[in-house]
């Protein structure tokens, strides 16, 4: 039977059709294009804000979810998209539905309703006969007649393969959508459901990955196109994420592709100046956006650099948002719902059902910082402040009243004064401590931070109740005991802290008084002295109020009041707002003022009066600099014209004491009723006695003052009240030269004050009125002047001394004859220093001039304890030991050769190194005496101990080197008379004990190396003779061969292995000698390991040597001299019992055992010969061998 073709094809795909229910399939449409092709008219259209809030309180959704509290944050609803998507305002189910719905009108022309075919299709690459014939031939396999009805199809509709499957793979999103909303993202199999449908629709991973992903950016692009912000929708995000399993990277790619979807979207019906706008619906849309994408990329565990790669990407899209703008617009978006938690928290604060761990778990829920939450924590606290004292939660702003000014006469702006509005109402109900309290914790807010709310919030109150109180205490309307009870009355009704209450009365006190001073201020400025005066009398009777009032609570803060009312140096404090000419001013008027004149009409102070002025210059601040001004200005010239005339009576000499008690009666009567304190009187006093003591000085004979001039000035220091410090301090200056012209005169020719002359020059001392200490320092300028050329003598010298004629041509820069030097040469000597022309007798001149003129100073440094014996008081008691501390003294050199600028820093060494040398090589009668100056000497040269120890030390480096180089190399060791030279080395040179034990061990070492750099310097190897004196020789010295003498490590194995190896070679060091080897181990420093070694690696060496030779003797028929090699073989295998590492051919092993076997072993017991036959066979490996 023949068929037409396309009855044929009807057949196939009737048949198709009507089994498709046998292999479990549901019809599924699969829209002809992708979302990418498709593009329905665009529509747009403004929701009115109802229909959001209609649409927000809907019921529970497919998805299984009931509806959440939500934020009205939107007065206007967002456009709605003209792109395929079409974002519904309903949120990301409605979203998937108009997604899922767009590829409706395109399904039914799908030629495939059923994805599962489309695996069977691949038989439609068979020809087409062929496939047309199998599904004509009768079959029970309904699989059969499927294939036969697609292909069948597709060669009735001439559709490919190709065009089958990419209709299936087009499908798979919607299908996606449609399998989220059938099972709802809370349906535990959800997530296997939709990966099921890659299987289905045979998408590869990649591109499944992507449908996901454009799934989820639908469903948060809907999502956030409501501007109805719900919490449960974050919740939703991440039943989204889990179901279609996405990871942070495929999360982050989908937030970022569907954040320029949704702008684009937006921003193509809302102008620039509209998303700006913070309430505009669109905007509120893109920070929700924001605020759904942080906490997602948040919840998901990013790192923050992965985060903030994420928000770049969305900020970028947004318009090119940083990513801290982001932030803070996610920040402004989760706060009112955390302000809403606040708010829910506190109205349910009696319930006990709130605590701060639910406020830290909505704040993490929200992503808010702890720094804003915290800020948000403080501003709610506040909001219950004002609501338990019975005011609205918020201080309105716009009902504050602005300050008012009106013009003066002089053209001046004013502030009008606003009437303070009565608070005394306000105060907290009764249960709000208790409540505040719980808040506080539950806000998890310290106890400084609910006060401070608090006090910021009563302070007004406060201040209000405190001012009036306080001006009517100054008024005297009420006692400062009842002032004082009402202010701590109404601190304990507002809760107000002891240390707030403090701060907020000195601010009330500076207040009252300071306006009480303006008012004074006004006075001065006019020159109006009465007015100002009595204004300031009331303000010390308003200011004694003020302080009597504060100190009822009891604070010591208000002791020194007047320091903390009026701080001229605080602009805030009560006078500190006044310039300081406009304080000084009023001070002034009021000093002139209150200045009365006695009976006899003279100016006098009285008590009543010194009382206020110290009280006012308190009030206005004002300086004792000021002061003694204004004292100067008004009395000094009636002071000034009564001490010149007693000092000109006094100065004409002859005074007496009846004389001087008369003026100072009438000076001391003048300080007493003017108030003057004695600097006062010096002021004007000083320079009259000055004055006087220079006239007496020019009329002296040579300047020094008779004894009548002497008892003169003494008259004038009692009268004038000049202290001894400042008549010595003018004697200095005006006989300065007079005493020092009676030094120099006493030094005569010798450079040395006789001691005649001594007791003259204190008593000129004492008629100049000269102090020790400037006595002292012109002593010591005087000799000076003497020293010092005596330094450049020596100097010059010492160069002459060390230098060649050329070398101190060229220092000086002058052409010197050969005369000149002593020598030609240049300095020689045992220790390397000049000791031709010696200057000694010109040092010790020099040292003889400092000690005898008591140059040297002592200076205390410190004490120490000593133990002092105390004799028996009786006979026959016990004699006592006791400690006593005892002051312990340094000498100091007021001028030195450095100082002076006599001699450079290297000369003065040299001089002192040259001292210390002569002192060590003089034997005369001369040498105690160098030898206790040698310190005197460095200290007037100007060096320190430190350099003068690091001197003697370099030059006790050089005896010591030069001396124990000799003797080691005489000796080879150092003996007693050695050591006891050293000792007196040491002493001469004052190098310490420990300095001179380590020069010595410093020079050894410095021998012994030189030793070992001769013994591996030979070309022949060493003794072992030589390496065992050597290495003795440093053992007994203590010094360590590596690290003392520089031996390195490998050179110490040599030497190990030049002392045992000749020994073991000729058996003079056998097995039995490991005691002996072990000895010069040690002594080497090596290890045992390291011992073993060498010993080895010595028999090694050496057995293959004699084996080789023992097997050509024997070889040759000398079998006596192989005899004798193999003896020596076995005096080595003895140390290995035999196990040489040797492997001989078996027949000579043989042969040279047999040999050795047949030998004469005369001498030796049967034992022995026995031994050395096993340890022979266990050497050449043929210990079976008889």
């Amino acid at each position: 039977m023949r068929f037409h073709s396309a009855a044929c094809a009807a057949v196939i795909s009737a048949a198709a059709v009507s089994s498709a229910s046998a292999f479990g399939f549901s019809p599924v449409a699969v829209p002809p294009r992708t979302i990418a092709q498709s593009s329905p008219k665009p529509h747009n259209h403004r929701l009115h804000p109802v229909a959001f809030l209609s649409s927000s309180s809907s019921s529970s959704r497919s998805f299984g979810m009931t509806s959440t509290t939500t934020t009205a944050i939107a007065t206007s609803a967002p456009s709605s998209s003209s792109t395929s998507l079409s974002l519904a305002a309903g949120g990301g189910p409605e979203a998937l539905e108009e997604y899922a719905a767009s590829f409706a009108s395109i399904s039914k022309s799908s030629k495939i309703q059923n994805p599962k075919l489309v695996k069977l299709a691949g038989a439609a690459a068979l020809p087409l006969s062929y496939l047309a014939g199998a599904a004509m031939t009768p079959s029970r396999r309904l699989a059969a007649r499927a294939i036969g009805g697609i292909v069948t199809a597709v060669a009735a509709g001439g559709v490919g393969k190709s065009a089958v499957e990419e209709d299936v793979r087009k499908g798979c999103p919607a299908a996606i959508a449609r399998r989220l909303l059938e099972l709802g993202l809370e349906d535990a199999n959800v997530a296997d459901g939709v990966e099921r449908l890659r299987e289905d629709y045979g998408v590869e991973e990649v591109d499944f990955v992507d449908m996901k992903t454009e799934v989820y950016g639908v469903y948060l692009q809907g999502m956030a196109k409501n501007p109805l912000l719900k919490t449960s929708e974050m919740k939703e995000l991440t039943n989204l994420r889990n179901a279609l399993r996405l990871t942070n990277q495929q999360l982050g790619q989908a937030h970022a592709e569907a954040a320029v979807k949704f702008f684009r979207d937006i921003s193509r019906f809302a102008s620039k100046e509209e998303l700006a706008d913070e309430d505009h619906p669109d905007r509120i849309s893109l920070d929700k956006y924001l605020f759904l994408s942080e906490r997602a990329f948040r919840q998901g565990g990013e790192t923050e650099e992965a985060f903030t790669f994420e928000m770049s990407r969305i900020g970028k899209a947004f318009d090119g948002l940083t990513k801290e703008q982001c932030l803070e617009r996610v920040e402004n978006t989760a706060k009112p719902f955390y302000e809403r938690a606040l708010n829910s928290a506190r109205s349910k604060l009696d319930s006990g059902a709130v605590n701060p761990e639910m406020l830290s778990r909505a704040k993490a829920t929200l992503g808010l910082s702890d720094e804003v939450a915290h800020q948000m924590h403080i501003e709610e606290f506040a909001k219950e402040v004002r609501v338990q004292l019975g005011m609205p939660e918020t201080d309105d702003e716009d009902d504050e009243e602005e300050d008012e000014f009106i013009e003066d006469e002089e053209g001046n702006l004013k502030l009008v004064e606003r009437e303070v509005k009565d608070t005394s109402g306000i105060k907290f109900q009764e249960g709000a401590f208790e409540r505040l309290s719980k808040l506080q914790e539950v806000l998890s807010l310290s106890d400084i931070e609910g006060d401070l709310e608090i006090s910021s919030t009563v302070t007004e109150f406060w201040c209000n109740t405190a001012l009036a109180v306080m001006n009517d205490a100054i008024a005297k309307t009420k006692s400062p005991d009842k002032a004082w009870s009402i202010i701590e009355k109404r601190q304990k009704e507002l809760f107000l802290q002891d240390s707030s209450m403090k701060k907020l009365l000195t601010q009330i006190t500076i207040q009252s008084l300071g306006t009480m001073l303006e008012k004074t201020r006004l006075f001065a400025d006019v020159g109006n002295q009465a007015a100002t005066v009595n204004g300031l009398n009331d303000l010390i009777e308003a200011k004694n109020i003020c302080k009597e009032v504060l100190t009822h609570g009891g604070w010591k803060e208000f002791d020194d009041f007047e320091a903390t009312i009026f701080d001229p140096n605080d602009t805030s404090s009560a006078c500190g707002f006044l310039s300081p000419s406009v304080r000084y001013n009023m001070h002034r008027l009021y000093f002139y003022r209150s200045i009365s004149k006695g009976d006899a009409g003279k100016k006098k102070v009285s008590d009543e009066t010194m009382a206020k002025l110290q009280e006012v210059q308190k009030i206005l601040g004002v300086p004792e600099s000021e002061i003694n001004f204004e004292y100067k200005q008004y009395f000094g010239p009636d002071l000034q014209k009564a001490l010149t005339a007693a000092t000109e009576e006094v100065a004409k000499g002859n005074a007496t004491s009846a004389l001087v008690d008369t003026y100072k009666a009438e000076i001391q009567q003048m300080k007493a009723d003017y108030r003057l304190d004695n600097d006062m009187v010096v002021f004007y006093s000083a320079p009259l006695y000055n004055e006087a003591l220079y006239k007496i000085a020019g009329k002296a004979p040579g300047g020094i003052p008779t004894k009548d001039d002497v008892n003169t000035l003494k008259c004038l220091q009692d009268l004038l009240d000049i202290d001894e410090v400042n008549a010595q301090r003018v004697a200095s200056e005006v006989f300065a030269d007079t005493y020092k012209k009676a030094i120099k005169e006493a030094l005569g020719s010798t450079g040395i004050i006789a001691e005649e002359y001594r007791k003259p020059l204190d008593d000129l001392k004492d008629r100049l009125g000269m102090s020790e200490e400037e006595c002292r320092e012109i002593y010591v300028r005087a000799m000076s002047e003497k020293f010092k050329p005596m330094v450049e003598f020596i100097s010059n010298e010492m160069e002459r001394l060390v230098l060649t004629q050329d070398q101190l041509s060229q220092k000086r820069g002058i052409d010197y004859g050969e005369d000149y030097f002593k020598s030609g040469k240049s300095a020689s000597g045992k220790l390397g220093l000049g000791t031709e022309g010696n200057i000694m007798r010109d040092i010790m001149n020099l040292i003889d001039f400092y000690t005898e003129n008591d140059l040297i100073e002592k200076r205390e440094v410190g004490t120490k304890k000593i133990e002092k014996k105390i004799p028996a008081e009786e006979e026959g008691g016990e004699e006592q030991t006791i400690t006593e501390e005892v002051p312990v003294y340094e000498n100091t050199y007021p001028i030195t050769a450095l100082s002076s600028g006599a001699i450079t820093e290297q000369l003065a060494e040299l001089c002192y190194r040259q001292f210390l040398v002569s002192s060590f090589t003089e034997q005369g009668p001369n040498a105690a005496r160098y030898e206790a100056s040698k310190g005197t000497w460095g200290g007037i040269l100007g060096l320190s101990s430190a350099k003068m120890e690091e001197i003697g030390s370099n030059i006790g480096g050089m005896v010591y080197d030069n001396y124990i180089t000799q003797m080691m190399g005489s000796k080879g060791a150092l003996d007693q008379q050695d050591m006891m030279f050293l000792a007196n080395v040491q002493a001469k040179l004052g190098i310490t004990a420990e300095e001179g034990e380590d020069l010595m061990l410093k020079t050894q070492t410095k021998v012994l190396s030189e030793e070992a750099s001769v013994l591996f310097g030979s070309e022949k190897e060493p003794s072992p003779e030589t390496i065992k004196a050597f290495r003795e020789k440093c053992n007994s010295l203590g010094l360590d061969l590596q690290n003392d003498i520089g031996i390195s490590k490998a050179r110490l194995v040599d030497l190990f292995q030049y002392e045992i190896g000749p020994g073991i070679n000729s058996g003079d060091i056998t097995n039995d000698d490991g005691d002996l080897i072990d000895e010069i181990r040690d002594s080497l420093g090596l290890a045992e390991e390291e011992g073993e070694e060498v010993i080895e690696s010595i028999i090694s060496t050496r057995s293959r040597g004699l084996l080789a030779e023992a097997k050509s003797f024997v070889l040759r028929g000398m079998a006596a001299d192989a005899v004798a090699r193999l003896k020596e073989l076995v005096q080595y295998a003895a140390f290995v019992d035999g196990d040489l590492g040797l492997a001989p051919e078996k027949s000579d092993a043989q042969k040279m055992y047999f040999s050795f076997a047949a030998s004469d072993f005369e001498g030796l017991d049967e034992e022995t010969v026995e031994k050395q036959k096993v340890l022979l066979k266990t050497a050449l490996g043929i210990p079976d061998v008889e």
